[in-house]
């Protein structure tokens, strides 16, 4: 079953947000992380690349999502918004739920979990981190222009965000 993809209204303000937050804090900082800022983690686990660089970067990545993904890594953030779509539709808050995850040779690991929500959510962070790996990183899509994004959206599918 394919529905529409719709990025959570909230993820807008809080991923700029905790972004921030957690490139200013570091690594070792005593505060425990949540939701996005464990994104912000898995993308550096999983590229080693500043996390704020996907921020605005293709149709998808950072705040906003609509028309068309403009290449491999813009269809990366667009699978990860559908996750957490699907996330969301599962009665979790990918924005703010807390999940222990550890990164081994740039792979993100989600730690042994009993709680349903933190198993999808540290899924959706580390097939994303996994996806951008692969992905390369093309810099005229960095800060792009979402009137350049156009009209047609593609579908979320269920089969990739199933957990």
């Amino acid at each position: 079953k394919l529905i529409p993809c719709q990025r959570p209204d909230a993820l807008k303000f809080y991923f700029s947000a905790f972004a921030v937050w957690n490139s200013v804090l570091g690594k070792n900082h005593s505060v425990h992380k949540r939701g996005l800022l464990e994104l912000s983690g898995a993308i550096k686990c999983g590229t080693r690349r500043f996390p704020l660089a996907y921020l605005g970067y293709g149709c998808y990545c950072g705040p906003g999502g609509r028309g068309w993904p403009k290449d491999k890594t813009d269809w990366c953030c667009h699978e990860h918004d559908c996750c957490y779509g699907f996330a969301e539709e599962q009665g979790c808050n990918p924005i703010i739920r807390r999940y222990k995850w550890t990164c081994n040779d740039n792979t993100v690991v989600c730690d042994t979990m009993l709680d349903r929500c933190q198993k999808i959510i540290c899924q959706c962070d580390r097939e994303a981190a996994k996806c951008w790996r692969s992905a390369p990183f093309n810099r005229r899509y960095a800060f792009w222009p979402n009137f350049l994004c156009g009209h047609i959206y593609p579908v979320c599918s269920y089969g990739k965000c199933r957990h």
